[in-house]
């Protein structure tokens, strides 16, 4: 080990070149660990600390396996102590005890295994705090399609079972199963299956579900039932499938929660109960984790590709990052580039980086004091690639000290190719989770060529440093988190409108000015920015994600700060029920999962490519004169609407070019069996677009309504009365099926189409 207090870099290259020496002359070699190479980064780390943390090394971990022979997976697992819990394709899932992931690497028939971290959930750090009418697309989505007989699957944490935004109509759930990762069985496992509405009902929540609100927010928002008229969720009659983590990384009662491979099967669990019950299904993923390139998720990569098809579609949030930075560049014509290093959200005093280069850097960490107090150099590492790379693969291992402790670097070759050179990953233990928070560090790359630096935006950052060009290579970019990273997952990114509200507590609150910049739906300030490391647009659609009222978990401990964020209150079987505002990425995606939902009722074999085939003809751009797809919003904001439309083959058959691609906004139809009844709105302060006066209490001479068929015959075609408030039309000669209705009137604001099924 080499321990390094600001050394005169001669002097290092002395120090490591003596110790290479002896290592070339040395006649014995200790066995190897674990073959490093078939191991993801997380996993690497775990094999590492095994052995120092004697109380954990036997406890088993979930990872995802690939075998480089066709034998028997589940032989080889036994050989090691290991179990196969389930398999996607060749890829398979085991529970491994920590002590034995280095055999089982070292077995030649093993080709990789992989266990990174499990996402959290992608919750804003300052939720938005507002009282109106949701603005997410679809409130009043037309009768025909409510997602009825689609499963509208979440994968998240901490459910109220029992919240009415769950019931029916007849007061019966709508939850029809649920799987809880969190569940201790009798044989010391964890994990198991409802699939009895009346068993999950007494459930009332899940195993620590107790913690936050965030699976029932999310889930209120992708398929709640309206509760006394108000906050319906975009598919209010879908039915509801459930998977439960654990989402506090700090909890390692079960470590099993903990790893990717809980990832796969949660969505597998989910996708295959759907298909069990005969549903097309749609998961909703409002979690993310940070990335660097060398945390490759191969084999999860693959095998939720292999989950991915008809009528098997993921939403996922692209993550709150959006106001931070992660990238640098040095470009070839510069000797020296660098950036400041903080604090993370993770908190996890370490840190995660990657360097690309095609040819030598020499790197330059120095830690920094308290800031208070000055913040000046404390300690130094410095290194070159050359030397790292004359370890032959092994790890380079530098240390210094600080008043607050000692800082580790730990430097490797990793594994991940790129066509830009070499790929080196740095990993450094703080001296306590604060300090860079605290203090903070400095990072400076000097050489002849370019060089790029990647960091873990979730544990630690990078910043320009105020007043110094040379620390102040970062950009904006570059931070959509895993999962929404991958191609075949609907990247979902959120946009801001200001508004205010007063809370249940009597306090007046609003959307804070850094996270909303305007009220016209443009990007929120958190929404995480593309493209992808390896230069994908993403995310591929944005919906509203600031201050969205949803269902509150009525299990969560009711203290002063969650009353602030309490918007509305209702009484149902004798107990309080509330609804909160919260804002992320994390209530964006649900909004696009439920329209999703929608699309599957209205063609269940929809596949990930048409659904993004659907966002891309169909959604709306938030920002005129800018080019879409794009890095900030993908294609634009959701239409749900034109989305079903386009869905239905109404948008380009030839027949139909008269429907319109927008419902009338002082228009409304209701069908009660086959009379179909249209009203026009008589109130209003303000008048509509293109309209010269509030109001519109009658459609006007000319007003027509006319039906057509999916396939773009017409079938019904009528004159409205010039003076009419209301008017009914008698449509029982049809037969059962979908109508596109179009209205024709004078005036714009009561002008448009809906969707009606008899």
């Amino acid at each position: 080990m080499l321990s390094l207090q600001k050394q005169p870099k001669n002097r290092f290259m002395r120090h490591l070149a003596l110790l290479l020496a002896l290592a070339l002359t040395t006649t014995g070699k200790a066995q190897p660990q674990a073959d490093y190479s078939k191991l993801s980064t997380h996993l690497a780390g775990i094999v590492q600390t095994a052995t120092a943390r004697q109380h954990t090394a036997g406890k088993p971990i979930l990872a995802l396996m690939k075998l480089a022979t066709a034998d028997d997976a589940n032989a080889i697992a036994r050989q090691h102590g290991c179990q196969v819990v389930d398999s996607v394709g060749r890829i398979y899932i085991v529970s491994i005890p920590r002590n034995r992931i280095g055999s089982l690497s070292l077995d030649g028939r093993v080709g990789r295994i992989e266990a990174e971290r499990m996402p959290s959930p992608a919750m804003d750090v300052t939720p938005g705090q507002v009282n109106a009418t949701p603005v997410y697309a679809g409130t009043g989505l037309p009768q025909a399609f409510t997602g009825r007989g689609v499963a509208a699957g979440v994968f998240d944490c901490h459910y109220d079972f029992t919240h009415p935004a769950f019931l029916d109509g007849n007061g019966q759930t709508r939850i029809k199963y649920l799987y809880d990762f969190l569940y201790p069985n009798d044989d010391g496992s964890f994990g198991r299956a409802w699939d009895s509405p009346d068993e999950i009902l007494a459930l009332e929540h899940p195993l620590y579900g107790n913690v936050s609100a965030h699976g029932s927010h999310v889930l209120g928002i992708m398929a709640g039932s309206a509760v006394d008229g108000k906050y319906q969720g975009m598919a209010p009659e879908a039915d509801i499938y459930l998977a439960n983590f654990n989402s506090d990384r700090s909890d390692f009662s079960n470590p099993d929660e903990n790893t990717s491979a809980v990832a796969v099967l949660g969505f597998k669990y989910l996708f295959d109960q759907a298909a069990r019950d005969g549903k097309p299904c749609v998961v909703n993923f409002s979690s993310c984790e940070s990335i660097v390139l060398s945390k490759q998720r191969e084999l999860e990569s693959e095998a939720l590709s292999l989950l991915m098809g008809p009528g098997r579609i993921i939403v996922a949030a692209a993550g709150n990052f959006g106001h931070q930075t992660s990238y640098m560049e040095k470009t070839a014509d510069e000797q020296q580039a660098g950036t400041g290093i903080i604090n993370g959200i993770g908190n996890g005093g370490i840190i995660d980086m990657d360097l690309i280069t095609p040819v030598c850097q020499r790197v330059r960490f120095d830690f920094l004091g308290i800031k208070l107090l000055g913040g000046n150099i404390e300690g130094t590492i410095t290194f070159s690639t050359d030397s790292v790379d004359a370890l032959g693969g092994d790890t380079c291992r530098l240390d210094t000290r600080v008043s607050m402790g000692e800082v580790s670097l730990r430097i490797y070759p990793s594994t991940h190719q790129d066509p830009r050179g070499r790929v080196y990953h740095i990993r450094g233990d703080m001296p306590n989770m604060g300090y860079l928070l605290l203090c903070g560090a400095l990072v400076l790359l000097s050489g002849d060529g370019p060089a790029w630096l990647y960091s873990d935006l979730f544990l630690s950052p990078f910043a320009n440093v105020s007043g110094s060009p040379l620390y102040s290579h970062v950009s904006l970019g570059r931070s959509v988190a895993w999962p929404a990273t991958m191609p075949g997952i609907i990247s979902v990114g959120a946009t801001a409108y200001k508004t205010s509200f007063r809370s249940l507590d009597g306090n007046t609150n609003s959307s804070m000015e850094m996270f909303a910049p305007d009220a016209t739906g443009h990007i929120a300030k958190f929404s995480s920015l593309g493209p992808t490391f390896d230069g994908r647009t993403k995310p591929d659609v944005v919906a509203p994600g600031m201050s969205i009222n949803a269902p509150f978990n009525s299990f969560v401990p009711m203290s002063d700060e969650v009353k602030k964020e309490l918007t509305d209150r209702i009484s149902y079987n004798g107990k309080d029920f509330y609804y909160m505002a919260q804002s992320g990425t994390s209530m964006a995606s649900p909004v696009v999962a439920g329209a999703v939902a929608l699309w599957l009722q209205a063609k269940p074999d929809l596949t990930p490519e048409q659904v993004l085939d659907v966002i891309a003809h169909t959604s709306t751009p938030p920002e005129p004169g800018i080019d879409y797809p794009n890095n900030t919003y993908g294609y634009g904001q959701i239409d749900v609407y034109a989305g079903l439309l386009y869905v239905l083959g109404l948008t380009d058959n030839p027949k139909t070019t008269s429907i319109s691609r927008h419902q009338p906004q002082k228009a409304g139809f209701s069908l009660r069996g086959k009379l179909l009844t249209i009203s026009f709105d008589t109130t209003g302060s303000a008048p509509a677009p293109g309209e010269t006066a509030a109001g519109t209490p009658a459609p006007g001479s000319g007003a027509t309504v006319t039906l057509y068929t999916t396939d773009g015959r017409q079938v019904v075609r009528t004159s409205l009365p010039d003076d009419a408030s209301t008017f009914t039309i008698d449509l029982s000669p049809l037969p059962s099926g979908i109508y596109a209705v179009q209205l024709n009137t004078t005036r714009p604001a009561t002008t448009g189409s809906t969707l009606i099924r008899l």
